[in-house]
Protein backbone atom coordinates (compact mmCIF):
# COMPACT_ATOMS: atom_id res chain seq x y z
CA UNK A 1 0.00 0.00 0.00
CA UNK A 2 2.68 2.58 0.73
CA UNK A 3 4.01 2.60 -3.09
CA UNK A 4 0.16 4.18 -3.84
CA UNK A 5 0.63 7.95 -1.81
CA UNK A 6 4.95 8.00 -2.81
CA UNK A 7 3.86 7.81 -6.67
CA UNK A 8 1.07 10.63 -6.49
CA UNK A 9 1.85 14.12 -7.72
CA UNK A 10 -1.57 15.19 -6.13
CA UNK A 11 -0.58 14.95 -2.89
CA UNK A 12 -0.45 19.26 -3.11
CA UNK A 13 -3.73 19.54 -4.24
CA UNK A 14 -5.68 21.42 -2.24
CA UNK A 15 -7.88 20.21 0.41
CA UNK A 16 -11.65 19.42 0.17
CA UNK A 17 -14.06 20.79 2.05
CA UNK A 18 -16.01 17.22 1.85
CA UNK A 19 -13.01 15.45 2.87
CA UNK A 20 -13.86 12.15 4.76
CA UNK A 21 -11.70 9.39 5.55
CA UNK A 22 -13.34 5.43 6.00
CA UNK A 23 -12.19 2.21 6.06
CA UNK A 24 -13.81 -1.34 5.62
CA UNK A 25 -13.03 -4.21 8.11
CA UNK A 26 -13.22 -7.88 6.91
CA UNK A 27 -14.75 -9.78 9.78
CA UNK A 28 -10.87 -11.72 10.28
CA UNK A 29 -9.34 -8.53 10.97
CA UNK A 30 -11.95 -7.54 13.35
CA UNK A 31 -11.38 -8.15 17.18
CA UNK A 32 -15.27 -8.49 17.62
CA UNK A 33 -15.18 -11.27 14.79
CA UNK A 34 -18.02 -9.05 12.79
CA UNK A 35 -17.14 -7.10 9.48
CA UNK A 36 -16.95 -3.30 10.35
CA UNK A 37 -16.88 -0.21 8.70
CA UNK A 38 -15.71 3.24 10.03
CA UNK A 39 -17.05 6.73 8.68
CA UNK A 40 -15.39 9.71 9.67
CA UNK A 41 -17.80 12.47 7.70
CA UNK A 42 -16.61 15.57 6.83
CA UNK A 43 -19.52 18.44 5.42
CA UNK A 44 -19.89 22.10 4.96
CA UNK A 45 -23.54 21.57 7.06
CA UNK A 46 -22.14 20.44 10.94
CA UNK A 47 -25.72 19.29 12.10
CA UNK A 48 -26.32 15.81 11.69
CA UNK A 49 -28.55 13.49 13.65
CA UNK A 50 -28.87 9.41 13.84
CA UNK A 51 -32.66 8.64 12.12
CA UNK A 52 -34.48 5.46 12.06
CA UNK A 53 -36.10 5.01 8.61
CA UNK A 54 -38.96 2.92 8.00
CA UNK A 55 -41.71 2.62 5.65
CA UNK A 56 -40.15 0.74 2.26
CA UNK A 57 -38.87 -2.67 2.10
CA UNK A 58 -36.44 -2.91 4.95
CA UNK A 59 -35.77 -0.59 8.06
CA UNK A 60 -32.55 0.89 8.87
CA UNK A 61 -30.65 3.54 10.76
CA UNK A 62 -28.64 5.69 9.48
CA UNK A 63 -26.77 8.98 9.84
CA UNK A 64 -28.35 11.98 8.24
CA UNK A 65 -27.85 15.98 7.94
CA UNK A 66 -30.52 17.75 10.51
CA UNK A 67 -31.82 19.70 7.30
CA UNK A 68 -32.94 16.79 5.54
CA UNK A 69 -36.32 16.38 7.34
CA UNK A 70 -37.27 14.14 4.58
CA UNK A 71 -34.29 11.71 5.31
CA UNK A 72 -33.54 10.97 1.93
CA UNK A 73 -30.01 11.50 1.49
CA UNK A 74 -28.23 9.05 4.05
CA UNK A 75 -24.67 8.88 4.78
CA UNK A 76 -23.48 6.04 6.51
CA UNK A 77 -26.01 3.17 7.76
CA UNK A 78 -26.98 -0.35 8.86
CA UNK A 79 -30.67 -2.03 7.93
CA UNK A 80 -32.50 -4.98 9.81
CA UNK A 81 -31.00 -7.59 7.10
CA UNK A 82 -27.45 -6.34 8.55
CA UNK A 83 -26.40 -4.89 5.47
CA UNK A 84 -24.03 -1.53 5.68
CA UNK A 85 -22.88 0.88 3.83
CA UNK A 86 -20.84 4.28 4.16
CA UNK A 87 -18.73 6.56 1.52
CA UNK A 88 -16.76 9.38 0.69
CA UNK A 89 -16.53 11.63 -2.28
CA UNK A 90 -13.57 10.98 -4.80
CA UNK A 91 -12.33 13.71 -6.67
CA UNK A 92 -11.07 11.81 -9.54
CA UNK A 93 -13.83 9.84 -11.28
CA UNK A 94 -15.58 12.38 -13.32
CA UNK A 95 -14.73 15.36 -14.95
CA UNK A 96 -13.92 18.71 -12.60
CA UNK A 97 -16.42 20.16 -15.64
CA UNK A 98 -19.22 17.79 -14.74
CA UNK A 99 -18.99 19.08 -10.77
CA UNK A 100 -19.85 17.26 -7.74
CA UNK A 101 -21.13 14.01 -6.63
CA UNK A 102 -25.06 14.59 -6.43
CA UNK A 103 -26.65 11.76 -5.80
CA UNK A 104 -24.37 9.85 -3.11
CA UNK A 105 -26.87 10.28 -0.18
CA UNK A 106 -29.59 9.16 -2.39
CA UNK A 107 -28.20 6.03 -3.31
CA UNK A 108 -27.19 5.00 -0.13
CA UNK A 109 -30.63 5.50 1.29
CA UNK A 110 -31.88 3.29 -1.65
CA UNK A 111 -29.41 0.72 -0.77
CA UNK A 112 -30.64 0.27 2.51
CA UNK A 113 -34.03 0.38 2.00
CA UNK A 114 -33.51 -2.64 -0.72
CA UNK A 115 -29.88 -4.41 0.10
CA UNK A 116 -29.20 -7.39 1.93
CA UNK A 117 -25.76 -8.09 0.55
CA UNK A 118 -22.83 -6.60 -0.72
CA UNK A 119 -23.60 -8.56 -4.22
CA UNK A 120 -27.26 -7.10 -4.26
CA UNK A 121 -25.67 -3.87 -3.68
CA UNK A 122 -23.46 -4.61 -6.94
CA UNK A 123 -26.56 -5.25 -8.78
CA UNK A 124 -28.38 -1.92 -8.21
CA UNK A 125 -25.51 -0.49 -9.21
CA UNK A 126 -25.17 -2.01 -12.49
CA UNK A 127 -29.43 -0.88 -12.83
CA UNK A 128 -29.06 2.53 -12.02
CA UNK A 129 -29.00 4.77 -15.43
CA UNK A 130 -26.22 6.62 -16.95
CA UNK A 131 -24.65 8.86 -16.31
CA UNK A 132 -25.00 8.57 -12.49
CA UNK A 133 -23.73 11.57 -11.53
CA UNK A 134 -21.89 9.61 -8.79
CA UNK A 135 -17.52 10.26 -8.30
CA UNK A 136 -17.63 8.29 -4.78
CA UNK A 137 -16.11 5.27 -3.15
CA UNK A 138 -18.77 3.38 -1.71
CA UNK A 139 -17.95 0.86 1.20
CA UNK A 140 -20.49 -2.19 2.38
CA UNK A 141 -20.25 -4.96 4.29
CA UNK A 142 -22.97 -7.79 5.11
CA UNK A 143 -23.68 -10.51 7.76
CA UNK A 144 -22.64 -13.17 5.49
CA UNK A 145 -18.80 -11.41 5.92
CA UNK A 146 -19.20 -9.78 2.43
CA UNK A 147 -16.93 -6.72 2.88
CA UNK A 148 -16.01 -4.17 -0.41
CA UNK A 149 -15.45 -0.89 -1.89
CA UNK A 150 -16.69 0.01 -5.21
CA UNK A 151 -15.81 3.30 -6.86
CA UNK A 152 -18.16 4.41 -8.89
CA UNK A 153 -18.10 7.29 -11.70
CA UNK A 154 -20.77 8.27 -14.06
CA UNK A 155 -20.51 5.18 -15.94
CA UNK A 156 -17.86 2.73 -14.44
CA UNK A 157 -18.02 0.72 -10.96
CA UNK A 158 -14.73 -1.01 -10.27
CA UNK A 159 -14.92 -3.31 -7.76
CA UNK A 160 -12.57 -4.18 -4.65
CA UNK A 161 -13.17 -6.71 -2.53
CA UNK A 162 -11.25 -6.76 0.91
CA UNK A 163 -9.40 -9.91 1.75
CA UNK A 164 -10.06 -12.16 4.34
CA UNK A 165 -8.39 -11.27 7.58
CA UNK A 166 -8.02 -7.82 5.67
CA UNK A 167 -8.75 -4.05 6.28
CA UNK A 168 -9.04 -1.69 3.01
CA UNK A 169 -9.29 2.16 3.86
CA UNK A 170 -10.14 5.37 1.16
CA UNK A 171 -10.10 9.36 1.64
CA UNK A 172 -10.78 11.46 -1.46
CA UNK A 173 -9.23 9.61 -4.71
CA UNK A 174 -10.02 6.33 -6.32
CA UNK A 175 -7.44 4.00 -7.06
CA UNK A 176 -9.55 2.75 -10.45
CA UNK A 177 -9.50 7.09 -10.78
CA UNK A 178 -7.11 9.95 -12.91
CA UNK A 179 -4.13 9.51 -10.48
CA UNK A 180 -2.91 13.16 -10.73
CA UNK A 181 -6.62 14.93 -9.73
CA UNK A 182 -7.79 13.07 -6.32
CA UNK A 183 -7.25 14.45 -2.87
CA UNK A 184 -6.76 13.30 0.67
CA UNK A 185 -3.37 11.49 -0.12
CA UNK A 186 -2.23 12.34 3.14
CA UNK A 187 -4.89 11.43 5.01
CA UNK A 188 -4.49 7.83 3.13
CA UNK A 189 -1.06 7.81 4.04
CA UNK A 190 -1.27 8.59 7.50
CA UNK A 191 -4.12 5.42 7.63
CA UNK A 192 -1.29 3.59 5.80
CA UNK A 193 0.76 4.19 8.79
CA UNK A 194 -1.52 3.50 11.30
CA UNK A 195 -2.71 -0.24 9.82
CA UNK A 196 0.85 -1.20 9.44
CA UNK A 197 1.22 -3.74 10.34
CA UNK A 198 -2.52 -5.42 10.58
CA UNK A 199 -4.04 -6.92 13.04
CA UNK A 200 -7.38 -7.26 14.51
CA UNK A 201 -8.96 -3.75 14.89
CA UNK A 202 -11.79 -2.65 17.31
CA UNK A 203 -14.35 -0.06 16.97
CA UNK A 204 -12.06 2.60 19.58
CA UNK A 205 -9.24 2.11 17.69
CA UNK A 206 -11.06 3.80 14.03
CA UNK A 207 -12.03 6.79 17.01
CA UNK A 208 -8.60 7.81 18.60
CA UNK A 209 -7.76 7.64 14.73
CA UNK A 210 -10.03 10.31 14.18
CA UNK A 211 -8.78 12.46 17.01
CA UNK A 212 -5.17 11.75 16.18
CA UNK A 213 -3.17 14.68 14.78
CA UNK A 214 -0.81 13.00 12.61
CA UNK A 215 1.12 13.70 10.24
CA UNK A 216 4.21 11.84 9.23
CA UNK A 217 4.21 9.48 11.53
CA UNK A 218 4.13 12.45 14.37
CA UNK A 219 1.53 13.84 16.51
CA UNK A 220 1.18 17.12 15.82
CA UNK A 221 -1.22 18.27 18.47
CA UNK A 222 1.17 16.68 21.59
CA UNK A 223 3.87 19.29 20.19
CA UNK A 224 2.28 21.88 18.72
CA UNK A 225 2.91 25.48 20.48
CA UNK A 226 0.88 27.00 22.63
CA UNK A 227 -0.08 29.90 19.98
CA UNK A 228 -2.03 26.89 18.16
CA UNK A 229 -1.83 24.33 15.48
CA UNK A 230 -3.06 24.90 11.68
CA UNK A 231 -5.52 21.82 11.15
CA UNK A 232 -4.59 20.98 7.65
CA UNK A 233 -4.32 17.71 6.49
CA UNK A 234 -4.79 15.36 9.38
CA UNK A 235 -7.67 13.11 9.28
CA UNK A 236 -9.69 15.33 11.99
CA UNK A 237 -10.29 18.78 10.46
CA UNK A 238 -12.16 21.86 10.72
CA UNK A 239 -15.25 20.25 8.82
CA UNK A 240 -15.21 17.31 10.50
CA UNK A 241 -19.03 16.66 11.30
CA UNK A 242 -19.27 12.95 12.71
CA UNK A 243 -17.72 9.61 12.93
CA UNK A 244 -19.55 6.09 13.01
CA UNK A 245 -18.37 2.42 13.17
CA UNK A 246 -20.60 0.14 11.92
CA UNK A 247 -21.03 -3.33 12.98
CA UNK A 248 -22.49 -6.27 10.79
CA UNK A 249 -24.60 -9.30 12.97
CA UNK A 250 -22.24 -12.54 12.32
CA UNK A 251 -24.53 -15.02 13.54
CA UNK A 252 -28.25 -15.29 13.91
CA UNK A 253 -29.94 -13.28 16.62
CA UNK A 254 -27.49 -10.66 16.54
CA UNK A 255 -28.38 -7.10 16.76
CA UNK A 256 -26.27 -4.49 13.60
CA UNK A 257 -24.81 -1.94 16.18
CA UNK A 258 -23.68 1.66 15.56
CA UNK A 259 -21.30 3.69 17.33
CA UNK A 260 -22.14 7.40 16.87
CA UNK A 261 -20.11 10.41 17.65
CA UNK A 262 -22.41 12.85 16.18
CA UNK A 263 -19.91 15.89 16.21
CA UNK A 264 -16.37 16.78 15.35
CA UNK A 265 -14.48 13.76 16.58
CA UNK A 266 -12.36 15.08 19.12
CA UNK A 267 -15.22 16.81 21.06
CA UNK A 268 -17.25 14.01 20.56
CA UNK A 269 -17.39 10.69 22.41
CA UNK A 270 -19.26 7.61 20.79
CA UNK A 271 -22.50 6.52 21.88
CA UNK A 272 -24.15 2.68 20.79
CA UNK A 273 -27.22 2.56 18.98
CA UNK A 274 -28.40 -0.84 18.45
CA UNK A 275 -29.95 -1.13 14.99
CA UNK A 276 -34.31 -1.64 15.20
CA UNK A 277 -33.96 -0.43 18.89
CA UNK A 278 -34.88 2.94 20.42
CA UNK A 279 -32.43 5.64 20.39
CA UNK A 280 -30.55 7.26 23.06
CA UNK A 281 -31.71 11.06 22.77
CA UNK A 282 -27.89 12.29 22.74
CA UNK A 283 -27.37 10.79 19.19
CA UNK A 284 -30.38 12.75 18.26
CA UNK A 285 -29.29 16.15 18.28
CA UNK A 286 -27.67 16.96 21.67
CA UNK A 287 -24.59 15.71 21.26
CA UNK A 288 -23.89 17.35 17.73
CA UNK A 289 -25.11 20.71 19.18
CA UNK A 290 -22.10 20.33 22.57
CA UNK A 291 -19.84 19.29 19.85
CA UNK A 292 -19.99 22.46 17.75
CA UNK A 293 -19.86 24.67 20.85
CA UNK A 294 -16.45 22.64 21.70
CA UNK A 295 -15.48 23.41 18.82
CA UNK A 296 -15.93 27.07 18.41
CA UNK A 297 -14.32 27.00 22.30
CA UNK A 298 -11.06 25.57 20.36
CA UNK A 299 -10.93 27.07 17.03
CA UNK A 300 -9.99 30.43 15.67
CA UNK A 301 -10.64 29.68 11.95
CA UNK A 302 -8.66 26.83 11.13
CA UNK A 303 -6.51 27.34 14.05
CA UNK A 304 -6.95 24.96 17.20
CA UNK A 305 -5.79 25.81 20.97
CA UNK A 306 -3.35 22.28 21.41
CA UNK A 307 -3.82 23.11 25.45
CA UNK A 308 -7.19 23.04 25.52
CA UNK A 309 -8.32 20.56 23.01
CA UNK A 310 -5.55 17.91 24.24
CA UNK A 311 -7.80 18.28 27.73
CA UNK A 312 -11.22 18.26 26.19
CA UNK A 313 -9.78 14.84 24.11
CA UNK A 314 -8.83 13.05 26.96
CA UNK A 315 -12.03 14.13 28.79
CA UNK A 316 -14.09 12.66 25.69
CA UNK A 317 -11.86 9.48 25.86
CA UNK A 318 -12.46 8.66 29.05
CA UNK A 319 -16.48 8.80 28.47
CA UNK A 320 -16.28 6.93 25.64
CA UNK A 321 -14.35 4.11 27.55
CA UNK A 322 -17.43 4.10 30.14
CA UNK A 323 -19.74 4.35 27.51
CA UNK A 324 -17.97 0.98 25.47
CA UNK A 325 -17.47 -0.97 28.65
CA UNK A 326 -21.90 -0.64 29.45
CA UNK A 327 -22.36 -1.07 25.83
CA UNK A 328 -20.97 -4.62 25.81
CA UNK A 329 -21.99 -5.18 29.51
CA UNK A 330 -25.47 -5.16 27.81
CA UNK A 331 -24.52 -7.30 24.42
CA UNK A 332 -22.79 -10.20 27.10
CA UNK A 333 -26.30 -10.13 28.80
CA UNK A 334 -28.66 -10.28 25.51
CA UNK A 335 -29.58 -7.08 23.65
CA UNK A 336 -33.41 -6.60 24.49
CA UNK A 337 -35.79 -3.83 23.81
CA UNK A 338 -35.81 -3.42 27.79
CA UNK A 339 -32.30 -3.73 28.26
CA UNK A 340 -31.44 -0.87 25.53
CA UNK A 341 -34.31 1.23 27.37
CA UNK A 342 -32.05 0.80 30.14
CA UNK A 343 -28.54 1.30 28.55
CA UNK A 344 -30.32 4.56 26.52
CA UNK A 345 -31.38 5.98 29.91
CA UNK A 346 -27.78 5.74 31.61
CA UNK A 347 -26.22 6.80 28.36
CA UNK A 348 -28.18 10.12 28.12
CA UNK A 349 -27.05 10.51 32.13
CA UNK A 350 -23.47 10.04 31.33
CA UNK A 351 -23.59 12.69 28.36
CA UNK A 352 -25.41 15.24 30.80
CA UNK A 353 -22.26 14.40 33.49
CA UNK A 354 -19.84 14.91 30.53
CA UNK A 355 -21.68 18.15 29.42
CA UNK A 356 -21.33 19.54 32.56
CA UNK A 357 -17.75 18.65 33.48
CA UNK A 358 -16.40 20.09 30.12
Amino acid sequence: MKRLWVILLAVLLPAASFACTTAVVSAGASATGRPMLWKQRDASDPYNIIVRVSGGPLAYTGLFPTSDTLHTKCYAGINEAGFAIINNLSYNMRPDSLGFDTCAGRTMARALACCRSVDDFAALLAELPRPMNLSTNFGVADPMGGAAYFEVGDNAVVRYDVPAGGILFRTNYSLAGDPGRGRGYERYKTMDYLTEPPGKFDPQFFFKTGRSFLRDGRDALATAPATGLLEHDFIPRSTTVSSLVIECPSQAGEKGLLWCATGYTPCCYAVAVFEGEELPEAVQGAANLLSRRLYERVHDGKMVDPVLLRRIIRRVEHFERLEFRAARRLMDRGVTPEAVRSYNASADRRFRRFERKV
